[in-house]
């Protein structure tokens, strides 16, 4: 299955970007990644052919075309939660297309109870 990743430009070539490649991967998906050089590639052939003065319309255009011939999208929010213009569009891309959406975790930020803070919030459950 291929697997279309979803991700704000700030990251490529970062960290990140190869730990997320290398989960999907290991959840057996090939991975579509807007950041290879075939597609880098084919964004300046984009930007310098466009008769736009703002060619990121076309460039959205191109993106979206490779989200709906994916199986599905996973996704990477910042770290503060907020999903960038261009994720978003991939997103609801997908969406509308009934290609299911996967949203990649920051398990690493996430709060860890201590066991007493665990027993609190089973008892407030009762």
């Amino acid at each position: 299955m291929k697997i279309y990743y979803s991700h704000c430009m700030a990251i490529y070539n970062a960290s990140q970007e190869t730990e997320d490649i290398n989960l999907l991967r290991s959840m057996r998906f090939k991975v579509e990644n807007p950041n290879s050089k075939k597609h880098i590639e084919r964004v300046k052939k984009i930007r310098y052919s466009s008769m736009s003065l703002d060619p990121g319309a076309e460039i959205m255009e191109y993106f979206t075309k490779l989200v709906k011939k994916s199986d599905a999208l996973a996704f990477r929010a910042l770290p503060d939660g907020s999903i960038t213009a261009g994720v978003h569009k991939e997103i609801v891309t997908a969406q509308k297309n009934n290609i299911p959406v996967l949203e990649l975790p920051y398990c690493d930020k996430r709060k860890i109870l201590s066991v007493e803070e665990t027993r609190s919030y089973l008892r407030g459950k009762r």
